[in-house]
């Protein structure tokens, strides 16, 4: 008798384990807020040194790829052709912002002057929006923000341009 009632009640708790898992997991559910894969990323705004402003919700439906970078950055310099290169062949479907991370050492936009990028760019002086995009104190960092909002890929270290491709192929539905 006892083997049975037992028996009985670990059945049942299995049961309500994986029905509260699959209510939890239901499709359609809001991913939580955050910079981290598979979270929804925030809506922000940053004003751009061209005097443009960079909103995420107006990006909605595109992916989103963002670079954390600064002019002090070796490696970061070397990556931004590929970001330029990225958006010019993929109009309409991807949106590049170029965010230059504290500290900010040099005049950015008289820095970008010997340059022909056609993506925005924006200085984050007080480190508020990197910090907010989960930024760590290594650079470069990239974010890719599939077209529903949700982070698909946030780490830091110099990309490929064939890099940027295979996330912007795995970020798209």
């Amino acid at each position: 008798m006892k083997k049975q009632t037992a028996r009985l009640l670990w059945t049942a708790a299995l049961l309500l384990l994986a029905g509260v898992l699959v209510l939890v997991n239901l499709p359609g559910k809001t991913p939580p807020a955050g910079a981290e894969p598979g979270e929804l990323l925030p809506d922000f705004s940053v004003a751009c040194v061209d005097g443009s402003e960079f909103r995420l919700a107006e990006q909605r439906g595109k992916v989103v790829v963002i670079n954390l970078w600064a002019t002090w950055c070796t490696p970061c310099v070397r990556e931004l052709p590929h970001f330029d290169r990225l958006q010019r062949e993929h109009p309409g479907q991807v949106a590049v912002l170029a965010l230059h991370s504290p500290p900010v050492t040099a005049d950015v936009a008289e820095y970008l002057s010997a340059f022909d990028y056609q993506i925005p760019f924006a200085v984050d002086a007080d480190g508020t929006l990197s910090e907010a995009l989960g930024a760590s104190a290594v650079l470069p960092q990239t974010l890719v923000v599939g077209p529903d909002g949700v982070v698909t890929y946030n780490q830091a270290g110099a990309l490929s341009y064939e890099k940027l491709e295979e996330l912007l192929a795995a970020a798209r539905p």
